[in-house]
């Protein structure tokens, strides 16, 4: 709106000029155009100014969401390092039992089948109980099968 008068008020002294010396209307001239420049860039400087705030929190918007994402991958691995321990801990009290163990299927992080269309081997990232030094079981549940084979001649079916 100022500049719109600094142009207005610039105009008439150019219209008024036959009156006037020429260095006089010239200075009006040169006064409104400099009015003009003031205002636009006191204007550029106020919108510089929202800019940089608004690019601020923009910036600190991004930090705050970038640490709740951190926090939620920490939180997703410490949930599936539980799940694998728990895994882990099922196979052991499978293998105790000397029952065959088919969570090998219920893999974590899925296995993908191999090019004879067989499981591939499981990826275990934790240490499972070692055998006992004979080799053997510590339950006999093997031996329960082979007597039962040896009493009807038939292999027992697997559960």
């Amino acid at each position: 709106m100022e500049a719109q008068e600094h142009r207005e008020t610039g105009r008439a002294a150019v219209r008024q000029g036959a009156d006037r010396p020429w260095e006089f209307t010239l200075h009006e001239a040169l006064s409104s155009i400099m009015g003009a420049y003031h205002h636009s860039q006191e204007t550029m400087e106020t919108v510089l100014a929202k800019f940089q705030e608004t690019q601020r929190l923009q910036e600190k918007q991004y930090l705050g969401f970038r640490e709740e994402l951190r926090t939620i991958s920490s939180t997703l691995g410490t949930i599936v390092g539980v799940l694998k321990d728990i895994q882990q801990t099922m196979r052991d009290t499978v293998a105790l039992q000397g029952a065959p163990d088919t969570s090998q299927d219920d893999e974590l992080p899925t296995t993908s089948a191999g090019a004879s269309g067989q499981d591939a081997p499981p990826q275990d990232h934790h240490t499972s109980t070692p055998p006992p030094a004979d080799g053997q079981p510590p339950l006999k549940r093997s031996l329960r099968a082979r007597n039962r084979t040896e009493q009807d001649g038939k292999t027992p079916a697997r559960k």
